[in-house]
């Protein structure tokens, strides 16, 4: 634990140099990213050379000469890397300003009022996007920048949480604000790479205690990320437990499925924790980060009016081996996740009535939007500057809460296959 404390001081100092540096001097930053990017090809090329001599694969050929290639073409066009970051970041701005769009779209028809940072994020973010696609004159200096800027903020944060990990003060509150996190498609990420880590140190050989507990307290609220190993569910999915009764939202109706399954009818489903958790394990090959939350009376009660609140607008929706009686021809429904989900562990779903989660978006209405109603409630700061929250980014909070002395956070457990 020491040394995850000691990686945040490290991360942060890291942070606010590069930060500092791409500030004072942009225009050398940028060349020497583009140095290191050519010397990086072209020893990749040359090592993927060897093992082609020693190996025969075509792949390694084909890469190094591709690596060769590119390495040409920054040499030979300078302009090229000023036009990758610009059209990569532009492309990336105008995704956000869609997802806020989107959303914002989504709000009107559930009928949800304050919409205006919505709408203020979605054209901020879609002309800044369309502004660095149009515009090749576009300073990269400007851009370095502002790199800079977001590096020490976050470096900022870093150091808080390094900081609050050691301090030995009693009291810990958490505090409801808006909390500076890694960009949404890093955050993506972060589900598979926190797995990969532990598969790594396991491999190894190394000590790892994957059960670890700060304190011997009843817990009453867990929460659970589940990491899949192939495909949308390398990003994660994440729900919370009360009473040790599971309520986890998605998108679970094959027939509402729009824009590639990122947009559907909202959809909650409670089963039991000790089912549902051996039925991800075993049945759904996922692998379990599960933290435990201290509450008091006080926290207990706004929880359970939250979860009420969630019960009495929703409708018991039924899958299809419920409604077509299938039971006993589980084959024919075994790849509908809802009708497996409820032969396995007697999951009961229920459809949103109306209002916020009416209507499920991957990147704005989803999984950890939802966890956050519980967690908001104990003032969890998980809060984004654009109203887009995944799984990756509550992995990392939970993550970086745990090791603080005195947070709520006061045991995580990791369950792996071998744990069915």
């Amino acid at each position: 634990m020491f040394y995850d404390v000691a990686m945040n001081f490290v991360i942060g100092t890291i942070l606010m140099v590069a930060g500092a540096i791409m500030i004072w001097i942009p225009n050398r930053i940028f060349t020497g990213i583009l140095i290191a990017s050519i010397v990086f090809l072209c020893v990749n090329g040359v090592v993927l050379i060897i093992r082609f001599v020693k190996n025969k694969m075509n792949k390694d050929f084909f890469f190094s000469i591709l690596s060769f290639v590119f390495m040409f073409f920054l040499m030979n066009f300078r302009y090229l890397p000023q036009w990758i970051l610009r059209v990569n970041f532009g492309g990336y701005c105008i995704l956000c300003g869609f997802a806020c769009f989107v959303q914002l779209v989504i709000n009107q028809i559930n009928h949800i009022k304050r919409n205006f940072f919505n709408f203020v994020f979605s054209f901020i973010y879609i002309f800044f996007g369309f502004y660095l696609l149009l515009n090749p004159d576009f300073h990269t200096d400007l851009l370095m920048r502002a790199f800079g800027i977001y590096f020490m903020i976050l470096g900022m944060r870093y150091f808080g949480d390094g900081y609050e990990g050691i301090n030995p003060l009693t009291k810990y509150k958490w505090k409801r604000k808006v909390r500076i996190t890694l960009p949404a498609f890093l955050c993506a990420f972060v589900p598979d790479a926190a797995l990969t880590s532990v598969n790594r140190y396991l491999e190894e050989g190394k000590p790892e205690d994957l059960n670890t507990y700060k304190k011997d307290e009843v817990v009453r609220l867990k929460v659970i990320v589940h990491v899949g190993p192939k495909g949308f569910q390398k990003v994660g999915h994440i729900c919370f437990a009360y009473d040790d009764i599971v309520y986890s939202y998605g998108n679970y109706d094959s027939d509402s499925f729009h824009l590639n399954q990122t947009i559907g009818d909202g959809i909650f489903f409670t089963v039991p924790l000790e089912k549902y958790i051996p039925n991800m394990i075993s049945a759904e090959n996922n692998s379990i980060f599960e933290y435990g939350v201290y509450t008091t009376s006080k926290q207990n009660a706004l929880i359970e009016k939250e979860i009420e609140k969630i019960r009495q607008n929703g409708y018991r929706w039924y899958t299809k081996i419920e409604k077509e009686d299938g039971y006993d021809r589980f084959s024919e429904y075994e790849m509908d996740y809802p009708s497996r989900l409820h032969y396995r562990t007697g999951a009961k779903l229920y459809k949103v009535k109306s209002g916020k989660f009416h209507i499920y978006w991957a990147l704005g209405d989803n999984c950890a939007s939802f966890t956050d109603l519980v967690l908001g409630t104990l003032g969890a700061d998980v809060l984004s500057i654009r109203g887009i929250i995944s799984p990756g980014t509550y992995l990392d909070w939970l993550q970086k809460e745990y090791l603080k002395k005195n947070s709520p956070v006061v045991f995580r457990r990791i369950y792996k296959e071998w744990d069915s």
